[in-house]
């Protein structure tokens, strides 16, 4: 974990540079797809709902588009991009000081920013 200057310009840049947003999270879902059957069931996607702090009211209704039980990549991709950007609509233009986790999506944005 480090402390990080973050703004919502950070944060969309992220977004827009697609080639580097797609990567990271196909990245972030290899790691979650722990049984690499190729879909989050309820015990992974919990995973990712702790490590952002979101309560888990039921099963991640708003990852499973399909209701199908499980998360596809594209279902997990479409909600990531929608929790990054309202992440960005929060933290507005003044940067703000955040402790970020090592590999979490907000750090690679910042690391993005300074490469």
């Amino acid at each position: 974990m480090s402390v990080e200057l973050i703004d919502s310009r950070i944060i969309n840049n992220f977004i827009e540079d697609e080639e580097a947003f797609t990567a990271a999270l196909q990245c972030r879902y290899a790691e979650l797809d722990s049984d690499h059957d190729g879909v989050l069931c309820y015990a992974e996607i919990l995973k990712e709902f702790q490590s952002l702090r979101i309560l888990d009211t039921d099963f991640g209704s708003d990852f499973d588009h399909d209701k199908d039980g499980v998360v596809s990549l594209k279902e997990y991709m479409a909600e990531t991009k929608e929790m990054m950007m309202a992440i960005a609509n929060e933290i507005g233009f003044m940067p703000i000081q955040m402790v970020l986790e090592k590999d979490s999506l907000l750090m690679k944005a910042v690391e993005r920013e300074h490469s």
